[in-house]
């Protein structure tokens, strides 16, 4: 299958598919991602409606795309962990989120060559400068990123834990004109989709999937039990 899109579709309805089909272990991860959608969808805050989103066999990530841009942040070392260091089988997805409609979390949804994404990451990503850190108490500071771990630990005792965290790359201009550019190279290469023809396809694919067939098909030709009474001895 080319490269698809998925437009105005049940953002959380498709991920529970994808879910179900896939995930076997962890799927509470997904709990966490679907409150982070929903809210991410009520607010409607520009960059952070495009996400990254995976399906591991064990569990699930949702990560900000802008963040997995950034070399060494948090999102960029788990979105490259699974390419690089295990040979888990992983789903991956962009993510655009358009809002709520009718209380369901609408946006178009791109499938990604998850391996293939992480390479362009790994040449893409720009260096973080600074980190801005928000408080519990309210306070904002920048610090500096080779020293920010240390900086954040000083500050607790004063104004609590951190609650916040945004990385502040060496160039904001240089990371959104990247973001722009995929952007417009996925959707240029990508198709509209048909969603029930994916899943099926998914199902064909995926252990979990298989596994689903299989018992189908094998409740569908059991014999009913016989109803015949045993001759007597």
């Amino acid at each position: 299958m080319g490269a698809v899109k998925f437009e105005g579709v049940d953002v959380l309805d498709f991920l529970g598919k994808v879910v179900e089909l896939h995930t076997q272990h962890y799927k509470d991860d997904f709990d966490i991602d679907k409150e982070l959608i929903q809210n991410l969808a009520a607010c409607r805050n520009g960059e952070n409606e495009q996400l990254l989103w995976m399906s591991r066999t064990c569990g699930t990530y949702c990560l900000w795309e802008r963040d997995v841009y950034l070399q060494d942040s948090h999102e960029n070392k788990v979105w490259r962990f699974y390419h690089e260091q295990t040979k888990d089988s992983i789903l991956a997805y962009a993510i655009q989120l358009d809002g709520i409609q009718d209380g369901k979390v609408t946006g178009c949804i791109w499938p990604l060559d998850y391996h293939a994404h992480v390479e362009r990451v790994k040449l893409l990503s720009c260096a973080i400068e600074k980190v801005s850190v928000l408080f519990q108490d309210g306070t904002q500071a920048v610090f500096p990123y080779d020293s920010y771990i240390q900086q954040i630990n000083m500050f607790k005792a004063e104004h609590g834990t951190s609650k916040c965290v945004t990385w502040l790359p060496e160039s904001e201009r240089e990371l959104q004109t990247i973001l722009r550019r995929e952007h417009v190279k996925r959707d240029y290469h990508a198709k509209p989709g048909d969603i029930q023809e994916y899943m099926d396809s998914l199902k064909k694919s995926t252990l979990r999937g298989k596994l689903k067939e299989v018992q189908a098909v094998a409740a569908f030709t059991r014999k009913p039990p016989s109803h015949k009474k045993e001759p007597e001895r």
